[in-house]
């Protein structure tokens, strides 16, 4: 039992499909009912919630209880179907798990000990939980608050630009889900299917298995209010979820992107009492109690600025002031960082067709993927990967909202993989010391776009059919880098990474199936295929 002073008692209720789910619910202590319940719903089973917040437990998820006990609000924790104490057989993340998580929201709502006022609560699966059981529009379903959560299964959490996801996926199913059930009790396991990760694997394009878990191609049915509130450092799985989610839900809206640079400190964050009671809890008290508490006249968008360490407003993502900024990809060796080429970052465009950088791969010194072990035991993750860097600003500049990679690539094979990364480097750093700030991916095979979803400044790829690649072409492929905000100083860098390789080290554990690639890619940096890196800029 989590860290709170009431014992749970299970209720259970029948959905739609004929399955039995069960749930604990916690109700405040010594305080007489009806309360406005917030819900939280995942398959890391209700049981096992005296777990603390802790990097041990990374799917402890659930926020301070305590907290909204002492507030006056009924917690229940439900087991999604086929997990915990739910029968069913369970299918992550799947409409039909959205729609029972909605019956039994409904069931709740009769509940005497409820006052019909209900909203969820949660981060990761927990969030992905909100996206899908809003979807389907619970009656009694009053707001979310979704914490890191994805919202396109296939993009965010399968296959990054088409190419699949491997190191999270195997870990999560198989840590975070499967063992942990059968520590508890083996029979727990009765409803999974044995093929789910076989499954999300067999499904290599965004066809109607993918679509009926992605709660993206359904978000305009929300009109409930919705606070998304999403972390910098989940860019390769939940980040872009939160910024879709608020883009194209209906209701009243407000987007928060937190300081958190990397998985363990986001959980860690949103354990933490103080982050509830500044943000959670007031848009609970408004929503749920009525509270007249002016959360509701705070900015639409809040966001903290990297190496500025401020939150800034807008009332747009992008914010309305933010106009793209273009850094051409350039031969000419920047004298920064020893790499595969060392090339340039520069705001002149190429004046002559010559430039163009080939390399062979796998890299033949590449060992925790793309990083290598200096001498000392440091890893470097740069020396081994394609380049190009900034000279020092002369100011400080702001690049705020989203970032696109145009890059024209040719290869000896019939596809090729992007894997790209958009670092800052600090003045008076080592080189090879870059601090991540965005990050993009591309199967070119998969270069087809939404002209539907896509914008200049962020291409939305259709996945919907592999096209192979003519060896010796050149291909225009568009990369969509992941939403940032960070201040380059003055004296500072960014540099472009450019690989068909994770490092094992520094991208874990959102690292990619690397397969049996052997050939050779060139990236084109001439006049007439000037490959460039566009980026939303601030004005300071």
């Amino acid at each position: 039992m989590p860290d709170v002073n009431v014992t749970p008692f299970e209720i259970e209720a029948t959905t739609r499909h004929g399955d039995v789910v069960r749930a604990d619910v916690y109700l405040p202590k010594n305080t007489a009912g009806p309360f406005p319940v917030v819900f939280g719903a995942s398959p890391y089973q209700k049981a096992l919630r005296y777990l603390p917040t802790s990097g041990a437990f990374p799917f402890i998820e659930y926020g301070p209880m305590q907290l909204y006990l002492d507030n006056g609000y009924a917690y229940v924790a439900m087991d999604v179907p086929g997990t915990g104490r739910s029968e069913g057989t369970w299918d992550p993340v799947a409409r039909t798990e959205g729609e029972a998580i909605h019956d039994m929201i409904e069931f709740v709502a009769t509940q005497a000990w409820c006052t019909g006022n209900i909203g969820m609560i949660g981060m990761s699966y927990y969030c992905w939980s909100q996206w899908n059981a809003a979807r389907t529009r619970p009656p009694h379903l009053k707001t979310i608050a979704a914490f890191d959560g994805a919202t396109d299964m296939y993009r965010d959490w399968m296959y990054h630009g088409g190419i699949p996801i491997q190191g999270f996926l195997n870990s999560w199913l198989f840590g975070s889900v499967l063992l942990q059930h059968q520590e508890q009790d083996i029979s727990c396991t009765k409803g999974h299917k044995d093929r789910v990760i076989f499954d999300m694997y067999a499904h290599p394009l965004d066809d109607e298995w993918q679509r009926r878990r992605s709660p993206f191609w359904e978000l305009e049915n929300i009109d409930i209010p919705v606070f998304s509130i999403g972390a910098w450092g989940k860019a390769g799985l939940h980040l872009r979820g939160n910024f879709t989610g608020f883009e194209r839900v209906r209701g009243p809206k407000q987007l928060l992107v937190v300081e958190p640079d990397n998985f363990l400190k986001t959980q860690l964050f949103f354990g933490e009492e103080s982050f509830h009671a500044a943000e959670m809890l007031p848009w609970y008290d408004h929503h749920l109690k009525g509270i007249q508490n002016g959360v509701m006249e705070r900015p639409a968008v809040r966001f903290f600025v990297k190496n500025e360490d401020r939150t800034a407003t807008a009332t747009t993502w992008p914010p309305p002031d933010a106009t793209p900024s273009t850094f051409y990809l350039s031969g000419e060796k920047s004298g920064h960082v020893q790499s595969l080429n060392d090339g340039s970052l520069t705001e002149g465009a190429p004046k002559n067709n010559q430039g163009a950088t080939t390399w062979a791969y796998p890299d033949a010194k590449w060992q925790a993927g793309v990083t290598i072990m200096e001498k000392d035991g440091v890893p470097n993750h740069v020396a081994r990967v394609n380049t190009f860097t900034t000279a020092p600003f002369e100011q400080a500049r702001e690049f705020t909202g989203q970032g696109v990679l145009v890059l024209h690539a040719a290869t000896d094979q019939h596809d090729l993989d992007l894997i790209v990364k958009l670092s800052l480097v600090k003045a008076g750093s080592k080189p090879t010391q870059g601090e991540k700030v965005s990050q993009g991916w591309l199967r070119a095979s998969h270069r087809r776009e939404d002209p539907s979803l896509t914008t200049d400044m962020r291409p939305f790829h259709a996945h919907d059919q592999e096209e192979p690649l003519e060896p010796g072409r050149s291909y225009e492929l568009r990369v969509e880098l992941m939403p940032l905000s960070v201040l380059v100083k003055k004296g500072d860098r960014l540099r472009l990474e450019i690989s068909n390789h994770d490092s094992l080290i520094a991208d874990a554990p959102m690292t990619h199936w690397y397969g049996a690639k052997v050939g050779h890619d060139t990236y084109y940096h001439n006049q007439a295929q000037p490959s460039h890196l566009k980026l939303h800029e601030r004005p300071r």
